[in-house]
């Protein structure tokens, strides 16, 4: 068994896969800049009886990537598989009124630094004998959310990167794939959907047209990172798994 690199591992979603993907793996979570919660998380998964590394990675920075991911295939022996659950905070609201100072951090963020963990990613599992790739993207890859263009633009961008990894590297025995959450009750839902008007209607619109009903849990969307880095899903690639409770649908 080798080791999995998570990167945002910090991140209310990071944390859910975190914790699940160390029952069977050794992990190396990697944090931007909060190192106090990534490690008492690394405690945690240890006292459970798990193996967990940190170290801090910015994903803007392709040195800073690619020594994250080659110092976590040297701690475990190798990786099976890296998960990017990262995500920059996004203003919900008109793409008219989006600043261009936020559209270029969130897009080079989200698009360039997805590159980076790609790129990277690749060469490191394609080193020793592939493993998969697993992208987090959002419900509105798959159906336009209104004022949430910096989500799903930047997100669509990373859909499509992913996709071409898959085509490319599929005959090194590298899978890639997405999940897209729908409304999870982590992360943002816990910060701006709380104080901003419109982003709360962003939130409340959605789950009105999400045919369960509810948000979901992060739990939910740990599940599904299990389930596409695990041997259970060998012949799966260059796809988008939506966990929305049928938003998309």
């Amino acid at each position: 068994m080798k080791g999995i690199a998570i990167l945002g591992a910090t991140g209310g979603l990071g944390e859910a896969i975190a914790t699940r993907l160390a029952k069977r793996v050794p992990i190396s979570i990697g944090y931007g800049r909060n190192k106090d919660k990534a490690a008492a998380l690394a405690v945690a998964i240890e006292k459970a009886g798990g193996a967990a590394r940190i170290a801090s990675v910015d994903l803007r920075d392709a040195g800073s990537v690619a020594a994250f991911i080659d110092g976590a295939a040297l701690a475990w022996g190798g990786l099976d598989a890296i998960v990017s659950a990262t995500g920059p905070a996004i203003p919900l609201r008109p793409l008219s009124e989006v600043s261009e100072e936020d559209f270029h951090r969130i897009y080079g963020t989200d698009v360039f630094g997805s590159f980076n963990v790609l790129r990277h990613g690749a060469a490191a599992l394609k080193k020793t004998g592939g493993g998969a790739i697993v992208l987090l993207l959002t419900t509105a890859v798959l159906r336009t959310l209104e004022n949430d263009g910096m989500s799903g633009g930047p997100k669509t961008a990373v859909a499509a990167l992913m996709k071409q990894v898959a085509r490319e590297m599929g005959p090194d025995n590298i899978r890639c794939n997405g999940i897209a959450p729908g409304v999870i009750n982590a992360g943002i839902v816990h910060s701006s959907f709380e104080v901003d008007h419109v982003a709360k209607a962003v939130i409340t619109d959605c789950l009105h047209k999400t045919p369960l009903g509810r948000m979901g849990q992060p739990e939910d969307i740990a599940a599904a990172v299990d389930f596409l880095t695990s041997a259970d899903a060998t012949y799966i690639s260059g796809q988008v798994l939506a966990v929305d409770g049928g938003y998309s649908a």
